[in-house]
């Protein structure tokens, strides 16, 4: 099993995520967790409220206990076979919005997540998988 994810990793992470953002004209929140969910960074743009705060956390957990993004989620937790257990219920923690999306290492592992709150679910999406871009030559 690999190191847990650094704060190096984390914080770029975040970084790149904001710094798109800010690019687009967007103000969002991203938070970046690891693989347990617990956070390690959160960088909140002036303008951003406590909605597109928290939403952002719960996002990247999602993504990093599940493994999927949370867009992938979204569409397990639609599906009928969650009506009898609804992700809500299970795990208040989870949040199926698009918006989140793992970080894995090149066996596939899972070593955390990014979450980005404060836009519409596409743009939020985006910014959040942007954050991975960065990241290629620190995890292998």
């Amino acid at each position: 099993m690999r190191e847990p994810l650094s704060y190096a990793i984390a914080y770029r992470a975040a970084e790149a995520a904001l710094e798109a953002a800010r690019a687009e004209g967007a103000r969002i929140c991203v938070a970046v967790v690891g693989r347990s969910g617990v956070t390690k960074v959160l960088l909140s743009d002036d303008g951003v409220g406590p909605i597109g705060i928290e939403t952002a956390r719960r996002k990247a957990c999602t993504a990093a206990v599940t493994g999927v993004s949370t867009s992938q989620f979204a569409a397990f937790a639609a599906s009928p076979a969650m009506a009898v257990a609804p992700v809500h219920l299970v795990d208040a923690h989870l949040l199926p919005v698009p918006g989140g999306v793992p970080i894995t290492v090149d066996d596939s592992e899972v070593i955390g997540g990014v979450g980005v709150g404060g836009a519409d679910g596409e743009t939020d999406e985006r910014l959040a998988s942007r954050a991975l871009e960065g990241l290629k030559d620190l995890i292998a």
